[in-house]
């Protein structure tokens, strides 16, 4: 990790010479931090301008973002360090299912030493994970202990660098390529210049070992991406994104994936190495203040020739479209989104060169071989909580992100094809009643109650359930100062 560490240093002796900005991003993937993002979402939508709404987390250096009831993290002084807490309950039932009940415990501190450095760090006590059979780390009083985040943001006007553990997203905030929905470890930038925004993302995954992953012998794992945003107005925003996963046994960082201008799939070619590079682009049109439309398209693998029978492997692609109007209808709020996946998308036949880290995917899609189609009205009932209906269609396929990769084009001669999603079809439809908000500015509840009509459960064919769910999150959190003086 040398090299992560002198291009870090070199950032940092550039950003000070720039011009200074007030310090700060609101971290993401947590419950309570993602009804903040909920609200802030709604304000992209109200707003016509070019503000990076695409690139998360969200700076604090916008003075119409309120994130209450977290401002607490905003304008920390030099002497003075913020210690908070959560305490949650994640309550979950469903018939035909065992009721579930598991607790968390999150404690952190934040900081602002500098004008332009923010610090954040937070540690979790997970009984959820302690449970999980994949676990394999260290146990106490049936708790998983981990460094949940712990990362350093440096601002100025135009340049921003985050190092350490930490989430992010590109695009929507459920993006398909880079998620809010996994932390990593590495580093990640953006530099503006006028309607350009020019990001980069460098990670270190989680390794293949002889003891667990059927390898030989330890292999090495790593994540690279860089995008190119472009405003074109306030109403236009199309961004284009590279990522690749690459490893292997002793490999370490390659410094073309550590140039945000190099096109990686090329240098991959160039080298003859076998990584698993993707490319795509994604878009926010906003025809005016209320409504907005928005997509994203993802490619990992693609046949233009047709020479071979190895050319006739089907396209992996994933995209997903959406409109979302707010105050329109006052109150309610509409989003309507589809997603689709093909299969084996995101796998690879190296199975270091998945898209995942601990198993779990990079982005947010919910795995391969699979469309979702989902409407969703939304009422807020003060800038601290809203009510949702959320209707959902989703047909799954048998294939998996994690399955061993075939070829069972070269079994054939000719021309191959398979319907989607593969095999038997696994088909839910779900209505669902929601709540989410803060109470008393100190607690978080996340209320949903529905119903799930599954037809082909298990992907068993006509093994048809009627599941009623409801799930219960409740969460109490609290910040004090300490004087450093």
């Amino acid at each position: 990790m040398k090299i992560i560490t002198v291009e870090i240093f070199a950032l940092a002796a550039l950003l000070i010479l720039l011009e200074t900005a007030a310090a700060g991003v609101l971290p993401v993937g947590l419950k309570e931090y993602e009804l903040v993002y909920d609200r802030l979402e709604r304000v992209e939508i109200l707003t016509m301008d070019n503000f990076d709404y695409q690139l998360g987390s969200y700076r604090f250096d916008r003075p119409d973002f309120s994130i209450a009831p977290f401002s607490w993290l905003k304008n920390i002084e030099a002497e003075k360090i913020k210690l908070f807490s959560f305490i949650g309950e994640d309550f979950r039932a469903a018939k035909d299912l065992r009721s579930s009940g598991y607790e968390t415990f999150r404690a952190g501190i934040a900081g602002q030493p500098y004008e332009k450095l923010f610090v954040y760090g937070c540690f979790v006590l997970d009984e959820e994970k302690a449970e999980d059979e994949s676990y394999t780390g260290k146990k106490w009083r049936g708790f998983a202990g981990d460094v949940e985040e712990a990362f350093v943001n440096w601002q100025t006007e135009k340049f921003d660098l985050t190092a350490g553990r930490f989430g992010s997203f590109w695009g929507p905030r459920h993006s398909l390529v880079l998620g809010y929905n996994e932390r990593l470890d590495g580093f990640g930038y953006t530099f503006r210049w006028g309607r350009l925004a020019i990001s980069y993302r460098l990670a270190r995954l989680d390794g293949l070992s002889p003891e667990s992953d059927n390898v030989t012998q330890f292999e090495n794992r790593y994540f690279a991406g860089h995008r190119f945003d472009f405003h074109f107005n306030p109403r236009l925003r199309v961004g284009l994104f590279e990522t690749v996963v690459f490893g292997g046994p002793g490999r370490q960082l390659d410094l073309f994936y550590l140039n945000p201008l190099i096109f990686f799939h090329g240098s991959q070619l160039n080298e003859n190495t076998n990584d698993n590079t993707m490319v795509g682009f994604d878009f926010t049109f906003k025809p005016r203040a209320g409504y907005k439309f928005y997509g994203q398209l993802l490619v990992d693998d693609i046949q233009l020739d047709d020479k071979e029978q190895s050319d006739r492997e089907p396209d992996e692609i994933a995209f997903l479209l959406g409109a979302q109007t707010a105050g329109v209808l006052v109150p309610v709020d509409i989003r309507l989104e589809y997603t689709r996946v093909a299969n084996r998308t995101f796998n690879q036949v190296l199975p270091r060169n998945r898209y995942t880290v601990n198993d779990e995917l990079i982005g947010a899609a919910s795995g391969n071989d699979y469309d979702l189609s989902q409407l969703v009205f939304s009422r807020w009932l003060n800038d601290n909580a809203h009510a949702d209906l959320d209707i959902s269609y989703c047909r799954r396929g048998e294939g998996r992100v994690t399955a061993d990769w075939d070829e069972p084009w070269l079994e054939i001669e000719g021309d191959y094809s398979e319907k989607f999603p593969t095999g038997t079809v696994e088909k839910t439809f779900r209505a669902a009643l929601a709540f989410k908000g803060f109470v008393k500015k100190m607690f978080y509840v996340d209320i949903t109650a529905g119903i799930d009509r599954i037809d082909n459960y298990g992907h068993i064919d006509g093994e048809d359930k009627t599941r009623p769910f409801f799930n219960l999150v409740v969460s109490a959190f609290a910040a004090a100062s300490v004087n450093l003086k």
